[in-house]
């Protein structure tokens, strides 16, 4: 995970870009070390790992990306919002399945 994040930032990269994937590893390190304590009362793997950072770096670079290059005001709220609404909507599905989709696993 840290070694592509790394092979991503060699790519020419914004600080705003560059912050966003940090804060995205910091919030990935909780349930990390949360595990490591044995207490835990998930058990994440790799997979699941991989699916939360892509899932909130494409959050953030996304936000970052509209907010950015949008000019109209009315298009860039309706995008945050949208963008917004499918986050939640795709992690609820993948952490419990709220609509059955094939996509939830078992």
């Amino acid at each position: 995970l840290f070694a592509f994040t790394f092979a991503v930032m060699r790519v020419k990269m914004r600080r705003a870009q560059f912050v966003i994937l940090f804060i995205v590893l910091v919030l990935l390190l909780i349930p990390f070390l949360e595990q490591l304590d044995g207490k835990a009362t998930f058990n994440w793997g790799f997979f699941d790992f991989l699916m939360a950072f892509l899932l909130f770096s494409s959050l953030g670079l996304g936000l970052e990306l509209v907010i950015h290059k949008i000019q109209n005001r009315r298009r860039k709220i309706l995008l945050i919002f949208s963008i917004i609404v499918l986050f939640v909507m795709l992690w609820g599905e993948l952490a419990v399945g709220l609509f059955n989709s094939p996509i939830a696993g078992d």
